[in-house]
């Protein structure tokens, strides 16, 4: 499989210039982009089933059955079908283009942004959630075509260059902690983003989405890579197994 429409070198100069970067298209073919989305899909179905440390309302409804704004974390320990998927490997490849040929997936998760929701995704870095680690960048893919309207990702570029920011930080109506940043908007650069595509951006990148003002769900499915030895990968692979046999719901 192979990441076309921009070369390598291209990508990855981009990616360390901005802190960012857009990738027109992952190389995956429609069937394969429906696959994933229909995992997805049946595990948002089953929202109340899933455990509660893993499903959120990132809107703060208090009808757990029926979400606002609906956030689902660890979705391939949830449902590992999706590591199998060629939406994933075509993520695990970029991820080794831009940190590295011992990149692995740390932590997934998926948010279904649904139409003529005002609410925005809070700027932040990453590395806010986690400030042990250096090494690591996130992958978000749409499962639609995704303009400015429709809440495309939003970045400050060169952000990373400053490295880890101190938060300010809020709790949500179902306890969830959310950490924020303030941005001054004439630093801030849109990337809206076609359905096969993807952005990808460093773990110090300060970055958030618009309101979805469209007429579509937003969904996505956003993935972290981190690098590590092989002992390392082989410890979180077996943690892994251990995750899906408690945690699974597909």
């Amino acid at each position: 499989m192979t990441i076309d429409h921009a070369a390598p070198s291209v990508i990855n100069e981009q990616f360390a210039r901005q802190g960012w970067v857009h990738v027109p298209s992952l190389g995956v073919d429609s069937a394969e982009l429906s696959r994933a989305r229909a995992v997805l899909d049946q595990l948002f179905d089953r929202f109340v089933d899933v455990p509660k440390q893993f499903a959120h309302d990132l809107a703060g409804g208090a009808d757990p059955a029926k979400p606002i704004l609906p956030e689902i974390n660890a979705v391939s320990t949830l449902a590992p079908e999706l590591r199998k998927t060629a939406v994933f490997h075509a993520a695990h490849q970029l991820a080794k283009q831009l940190l590295g040929q011992n990149a692995y997936v740390l932590y997934d998760h998926a948010i279904y942004k649904p139409p003529g929701l005002a609410g925005t995704t809070s700027w932040h870095q990453d590395s806010g959630y986690d400030p042990d680690r250096t090494n690591r960048l996130a992958i978000w893919i749409p499962f639609q075509d995704t303009s400015v309207e429709d809440g495309a990702m939003r970045y400050v570029t060169r952000s990373h260059l400053g490295g880890r920011q101190q938060h300010l930080e809020r709790t949500t109506a179902d306890g969830k902690t959310v950490k924020y940043l303030e941005v001054d908007e004439a630093t801030v650069a849109e990337a809206p983003c076609q359905l096969g595509g993807a952005t990808a951006h460093d773990f110090h990148t300060v970055h958030g989405a618009g309101p979805n003002l469209g007429t579509n769900t937003r969904r996505a499915w956003i993935l972290d890579f981190t690098t590590g030895s092989i002992a390392e990968r082989a410890i979180e692979a077996a943690k892994e197994k251990v995750r899906v046999r408690r945690y699974r719901v597909l």
